[in-house]
C-alpha cells in the first residue's frame, strides 16, 4: 500500500511524464536513512536512450523537489523498467496482451473459467481447487468495460479484476538462440 505522499508524487510525475512524452511506469523508495534511494522507472513507446533518461532526470528532479515527499536526503535514480517491467496502470495491461506475466492479487480468489469463458466447476479444476493469490501465465485479453484481465495459466483462462491486482510484472525472457542464428 502506498503512502499519501507516494500517491501524490506518483500522480504529479505521471502528469509531468505525459507532458514530456514519457510513460511513468512506477516509482519506489528503497533503503532508509542516508542510503535512501528513490527509483523512478520511465518508458517511451519508441524506447529509451541514455540521453532521454538523462534529460528526464531534470524534470523528475524538479517535481520531486517541489513536492519534497520525504524528509532527509536520498539518491534519485531514473531508469527504464527493464525486461521484468511492472504493470501498474490499465494502459500497461493493454500493452502487455500476448506477454507472460506474474500477477499477485490483494486476496485469494477463485477466478477459473474454461477456454469458452464459462465458469469451471470445482470438481473439474483438477489439482488447482483452492483460490489463488498469485498467477503466472499469458495475458490473453483485457476488458476495459468490466476492468478484467484474462490470463491463461495451465490451460485455464483466469479472469482477474483489475482493482483486485496488488502487483503485476512482465515475466521477461531473453532469447539468445535467435541472436546466434543472425
Amino acid at each position: 500500500m502506498r503512502s499519501k505522499k507516494e500517491v501524490q508524487l506518483l500522480e504529479a510525475l505521471e502528469v509531468a511524464a505525459a507532458a514530456q512524452g514519457f510513460d511513468l511506469v512506477d516509482l519506489e523508495f528503497a533503503g532508509s536513512g542516508k542510503s535512501t534511494v528513490l527509483r523512478v522507472y520511465i518508458n517511451k513507446d519508441e524506447g529509451l536512450t541514455i540521453d532521454g533518461i538523462a534529460g528526464a532526470n531534470a524534470w523528475i528532479s524538479e517535481v520531486v523537489e517541489r513536492l519534497d515527499p520525504y524528509k532527509g536526503s536520498y539518491t534519485l535514480e531514473v531508469s527504464s523498467p527493464g525486461i521484468d517491467r511492472p504493470l501498474r496502470t490499465w494502459r500497461h495491461f493493454e500493452r502487455a496482451v500476448g506477454e507472460e506475466a506474474v500477477i499477485t492479487l490483494e486476496s485469494a480468489q477463485d477466478s477459473r473459467s474454461n477456454a469458452s469463458g464459462s465458469e469451471k466447476p470445482h470438481s473439474d479444476a483438477g489439482k488447482d481447487k483452492k483460490p489463488r493469490l498469485k498467477y503466472t501465465g499469458l495475458i490473453t485479453s483485457v476488458d476495459p468495460d468490466q476492468l478484467l484481465v484474462t490470463l491463461e495459466a495451465d490451460g485455464i483462462q483466469h479472469q482477474l479484476g483489475f482493482n483486485q491486482i496488488r502487483k503485476a510484472k512482465i515475466k521477461g525472457r531473453l532469447d539468445f538462440e535467435s541472436r546466434r542464428d543472425s
